[in-house]
């Protein structure tokens, strides 16, 4: 019986590269919108689309790294 390891760690660097990323966008998007809309991007969008995204890659990276 082979069992094959999938790295936990990759995942975790992934998630932190996309926070990092969000950080950068919620700062750059300070140069396009204003107000209402830069707060719910802050705390609504970014923090989302980092969610999904992780999400999303690393069920790919599992998928592919487990096989």
């Amino acid at each position: 019986m082979s069992s094959t390891y999938y790295p936990l760690w990759v995942e975790k660097l992934l998630f932190l590269g996309l926070i990092a990323l969000g950080v950068y966008a919620g700062i750059a998007l300070q140069e396009h919108i204003d107000g209402t809309s830069l707060i719910l991007s802050w705390f609504c969008g970014i923090p989302l689309v980092v969610l999904v995204l992780t999400e999303g890659i690393g069920r790919i990276f599992q998928s592919t790294l487990s096989k």
